[in-house]
């Protein structure tokens, strides 16, 4: 197997398993959330682990969108500059701002496993269903580092291509959108 089949069968992996893990996470803290309010409206009776269930969910989208929000180039940027520039000096950034922005992660990522390994170590558990707390972190180092890999993958896009690259999958450019304004009075 050549390493670029490799290398693309191990990125749709990650696609895949970031995909499942924001899709059924957001439809899991829906049902979570409309189940507790017919509970609590139709038997007066409200489930006490929801707010910390929600509350493992959201930290679990939030470190996993960070890796799909790079990887499909709708991370917040600010393009002021960026957009006055010419496609070369575009293309020189991206490189220059994905690789600082991947060191930047990884480097969080490494103390994010730290600080798990410390929580493991001290035997921190949530307070209601005593689920070991470095569960439920674990997925700060993990996103980080992939969100770290997403960068470093644009920076090689970046270096080897000559177009600016906002990720590996999507190109530095606007999407069009028709918007149907209402009319004005003037």
């Amino acid at each position: 197997m050549k390493p670029s089949n490799l290398f693309f069968k191990i990125n749709n992996l990650i696609r895949s398993f970031e995909k499942f893990i924001l899709t059924y996470g957001i439809i899991a803290l829906a049902a979570l959330t409309v189940g507790n309010v017919i509970s609590r409206r139709a038997f007066n009776y409200s489930w006490t682990f929801t707010e910390e269930i929600s509350q493992f969910i959201l930290v679990i989208l939030t470190f996993m969108g960070i890796s799909y929000a790079i990887r499909v180039g709708r991370h917040i940027r600010m393009s002021a500059f960026y957009d006055l520039m010419n496609e070369t000096a575009q293309r020189i950034m991206m490189i220059i701002v994905s690789l600082v922005t991947s060191l930047i992660l990884f480097y969080l990522a490494y103390h994010a496993g730290l600080y798990v390994l410390e929580t493991k170590h001290f035997g921190r558990v949530t307070p209601t269903l005593m689920v070991p707390f470095y569960l439920i972190i674990i997925w700060a180092p993990i996103g980080l580092f992939l969100g770290g890999v997403q960068y470093i993958l644009t920076f090689i896009k970046n270096i080897k291509g000559d177009e600016a690259w906002l990720s590996y999958e999507e190109k530095s450019d606007y999407k069009d959108f028709d918007v149907d304004l209402p009319p004005t009075d003037n």
